[in-house]
């Protein structure tokens, strides 16, 4: 299928058809920050910036879930809305996060046979989605997705992909659910062939501003070589593990499961956590086995450029850049990377 419009006057009515059958999410303001938020027809959304303060990753992976309740009489799974979701306005650096987490929570290696897990609580939200991806034309200087096989106007994760060309939003179906969407929505019009040469141009003039890669092929089989290398006190020196780098990533998913209960009666609910706070590996004995910050900053890198990519030869970074903004302290993944490649190439 060809690309199709849809006139930014009429967007109204696109949300209106969309809401019929998904509970709609796009990018809004909430306390001055960005993130995505349940919108309908005449809410106010915002797209002034290329990447979202929070990263979408909350609508199928909030930041406290409750798993079931329980009470004297029995367990109870959690009430859901059961409606499918559609997101309005996800960048290909979010689309291609949603993808990774799929991985964790929507087939997850389990050693020692290679089965598979799936958490029905992310299955249930996210095999039913339909995620419209946002092309970046004007990518920010924090961003780096081309570093890790992605680009401005990639098209991964999504299932409808849209460039906004000034009055007019271009769209076109990427997979099944996005074919069967754009032929069901009345608002849209077929796209003219400068409306296609237009879209080309702007991908064209948003690659040019990418900053280009370093070398980061055999990233992981570096990070292992450094594994006890003195780097990492470098590295971690200003870190004071706050944790915002992790909480505003799309792709981290460390979690923790808490029972919050009163009497007879209580739920067990899944919170958001981070291998940056202390407290993360606290076993039960009281032993910390990452009691240092260059511990847990080694761990943090590793399991992005190392671990992760050893079972899903993948790298769990889409370069959307929140960590570089975010950090309070300046810590640079971009500069990690760097003394990172430089510094085996110094000692290997």
């Amino acid at each position: 299928m060809n690309m199709v419009r849809l006139d930014k006057q009429k967007f109204d009515d696109f949300i209106r058809e969309l809401s019929a059958e998904y509970s709609v999410y796009a990018p809004g303001k909430v306390g001055g920050k960005t993130e995505f938020i349940p919108v309908e027809p005449g809410d106010e959304t915002d797209f002034t910036s290329p990447v979202t303060d929070m990263s979408p990753k909350g609508i199928f992976f909030p930041p406290a879930e409750v798993l079931f309740e329980y009470d004297e009489d029995g367990v109870r799974a959690a009430e859901t809305s059961h409606r499918p979701i559609a997101v309005w306005g996800m960048r290909s650096c979010d689309a291609r996060s949603l993808v990774m987490l799929d991985r964790v929570f929507g087939s997850a290696i389990q050693m020692p046979d290679d089965e598979r897990f799936q958490d029905p609580y992310w299955k249930e939200k996210y095999d039913s989605s339909l995620i419209f991806g946002f092309a970046c034309n004007e990518p920010l200087s924090t961003c780096f997705c081309n570093w890790f096989g992605g680009g401005p106007h990639n098209r991964g994760g999504m299932d409808v992909f849209v460039v906004d060309a000034g009055n007019v939003y271009l769209m076109e179906p990427v997979s099944d659910k996005g074919i069967e969407i754009i032929g069901k929505l009345s608002c849209l019009t077929d796209a003219a062939e400068e409306d296609e040469a237009l879209a080309a141009k702007l991908a064209s003039d948003a690659e040019s501003m990418m900053t280009a890669s370093p070398d980061t092929d055999g990233l992981g089989e570096r990070l292992t070589a450094l594994y006890d290398e003195p780097i990492w006190e470098e590295i971690s020196a200003k870190c004071v593990n706050c944790g915002a780098c992790t909480f505003s990533c799309p792709t981290c998913h460390c979690f923790d499961v808490q029972d919050e209960g009163r009497g007879k009666k209580g739920k067990r609910v899944r919170i958001w956590d981070s291998c940056m706070f202390p407290i993360f590996t606290m076993e039960a004995s009281g032993h910390n086995p990452r009691v240092l910050s260059r511990e847990r900053v080694r761990q943090r890198v590793m399991h992005k450029y190392s671990y992760y990519p050893e079972n899903y030869e993948e790298v769990l970074c889409t370069g959307c850049g929140r960590c570089v903004m975010v950090c309070p302290v300046n810590l640079d993944i971009r500069e990690v990377l760097k003394k990172i490649i430089a510094y085996n190439e110094q000692v290997i």
